[in-house]
């Protein structure tokens, strides 16, 4: 995707989202994304994490600090002028709320 910052590898992207799922499963289920301009008009990308309710019960802190620190270590997307956001939600909430933009 063509940003005003410039090009964000999608693949690099998804190639780092596998290797935090693989490292903090079973806690964190899945990873999705959105790269597109945040409510002041900046470029960001927009996590959406989906945990297991175990982690959010007995590890929440834990799990959320993890998955965002490996995202943001492996992909340092703010040097690329992105705005970060992270938005975490529970298996059990997903399956109540059943939003496509989570699966």
């Amino acid at each position: 995707m063509v940003l005003r910052s410039g090009i964000v590898e999608e693949s690099k992207v998804n190639a780092v989202i596998d290797i935090v799922l693989r490292q903090l499963a079973p806690d964190v289920k899945r990873i999705r994304y959105d790269i597109e301009q945040d409510w002041s008009g900046d470029d960001a990308i927009f996590y959406r994490i989906l945990i297991s309710d175990d982690a959010a019960r007995m590890r929440l802190r834990e799990t959320v600090r993890n998955a965002v620190s490996m995202l943001e270590s492996h992909l340092n997307l703010e040097t690329m002028g992105l705005r970060v956001y992270h938005n975490v939600r529970t298996e059990s909430e997903q399956a109540s709320l059943r939003e496509k933009s989570w699966e």
